[in-house]
């Protein structure tokens, strides 16, 4: 296991540190967000009828790590209990009970490895400032990197003013993470084996109720700052429709006039069948081009594998206990005595769902409706069944999309630390606005954030 499991500090507590910042700052930081609050979300996809934050979170340093060493050593957990289960790939589709026509690309005999953790977004929420790990995506198509950089650089700006330089502008208290997108490129070009000057394809889908990402224009407008930072990582970057992809005679897999060396796949396959991803199979079949990441990560993020980890207490070392106890919510595979336990505090959730689908807070149905859907999921046995978070509320103020006006609440957050190669770099953030909602997800109406990291009112002392 990575040694940042060794960094889970239990004397730290996860709060957003905006209300000790000296007055003065907070002031400037409210003036400064609610003036250019569009300008900190650039780039962002977002309805035109929304609610925007005008700052970002604000984390010290110790709880900034903190997030992340929870987020990897949940990881390495989780791959070793799917390894206690089978060796390879298509042993864990056997253990999860999935078909193998579900993973179109995945290779059976792919090793049950840590390279398999090469790209992590953990979804921790903090109850009374300790992070909780509700889920686990690992897997490539993780999104929040590019939201993530965004939002923090842009605020930063913002808080910097035009004639401030430097990595902490006018004194500022805050400074932005690491680049979740250059800690990804630095990870996907050497987990690839990429030589300078190779080509890196993102095939560009349709995915409904994106609208960034119904249009293949608009898609690839929204990955130019990939690209861009793909330059300087020495690769050329291109966007190019799915069912454009073809093969040519020597089994190379083409966009167009390039030839893809490597694929950064966004997409869920099984949701994207036809001829282009019959050629993106056949290219990695051949060995012609090689994928970031392997669908072999896809079953290891199912969310019954923290069930899993519940099933293993007594498998586990003491720290491993304490950690999982502590820092993952009770959970099991929903089956036989499912109906156990107060519905107020359980969440139903698909094992392999996302983006909110098919999730049920036990608090938002009635009773008999939640019998009947506990049940039936009991009957498929692909769904668990999780403590629900009782999320710290942090107060934003928040402007509107197209009105302008500015509303402050106090919300839960999902906080995604972005862990490439097993080191933290950005944490992407989602949040409730004014508008009410039941599940914090950008599907069904969350603002996306990003992180600012404050320093201590004692540094340096």
């Amino acid at each position: 296991m990575s040694d940042t499991g060794s960094r889970v500090r239990g004397d730290v507590r996860v709060v957003d540190v905006y209300g000790t910042l000296p007055a003065k700052v907070r002031g400037r930081i409210d003036a400064l967000g609610r003036e250019h609050w569009r300008r900190a979300h650039a780039g962002v996809p977002r309805p035109a009828d929304s609610w925007c934050p005008t700052r970002p979170l604000m984390l010290d340093a110790d709880a900034f790590a903190l997030v992340g060493a929870v987020a990897d050593r949940a990881a390495g957990l989780v791959l070793e209990a799917c390894r206690r289960r089978a060796s390879t790939a298509g042993e864990l589709l056997d253990a999860l009970s999935m078909p193998l026509s579900q993973f179109p690309l995945l290779d059976p005999a792919e090793p049950l490895t840590e390279r398999l953790l090469t790209s992590v977004r953990a979804d921790v929420m903090v109850e009374r400032g300790v992070p909780r790990v509700v889920e686990l995506n690992i897997d490539g198509a993780i999104g929040g990197a590019i939201e993530a950089d965004l939002v923090a650089g842009q605020f930063q700006e913002v808080y910097a003013g035009p004639a401030a330089s430097g990595p902490e502008p006018s004194g500022s208290p805050l400074r932005t993470p690491p680049s979740a997108v250059d800690a990804f490129f630095t990870e996907l070009v050497a987990f690839l084996g990429l030589a300078e000057g190779d080509c890196l394809v993102v095939p560009v889908f349709r995915e409904d109720g994106h609208d960034h990402l119904a249009d293949p224009d608009d898609f690839i407008a929204f990955l130019a700052p990939m690209a861009e930072r793909g330059k300087a990582h020495g690769i050329t970057v291109v966007g190019y429709p799915l069912d454009g992809l073809t093969l040519d005679d020597r089994q190379r897999l083409r966009a167009g006039e390039h030839v893809a060396r490597g694929v950064f796949r966004l997409f869920l396959p099984v949701e994207q069948a036809g001829p282009g991803l019959d050629a993106l199979g056949a290219a990695l079949r051949a060995g012609t081009a090689r994928m970031y990441t392997p669908e072999a990560t896809s079953p290891v993020s199912d969310k019954r594998v923290l069930a899993w980890l519940w099933q293993d207490l007594g498998l586990l070392g003491a720290d491993d206990r304490d950690f999982v106890r502590r820092h993952v919510p009770h959970t099991v595979i929903a089956g036989e005595g499912a109906l156990d336990g107060d519905r107020a505090s359980l969440v139903l959730k698909p094992g392999d769902g996302y983006g909110g689908a098919g999730v049920t807070l036990g608090r938002s149905v009635g009773e008999e409706e939640w019998r009947e859907l506990v049940l039936a999921a009991a009957g498929t046995g692909d769904h668990i069944l999780q403590r629900v978070v009782e999320a710290d509320l942090v107060t934003f103020d928040f402007a509107h999309g197209t009105t302008g006006e500015i509303r402050s609440a106090a919300v839960p957050c999902v906080l995604g630390p972005m862990v490439y190669g097993r080191g933290l770099s950005g944490i992407y953030v989602r949040h409730g606005t004014p508008r009410p909602g039941v599940l914090v997800n950008t599907h069904q109406g969350a603002a996306s954030n990003s992180v600012l990291i404050a320093k201590s009112p004692t540094a340096g002392r």
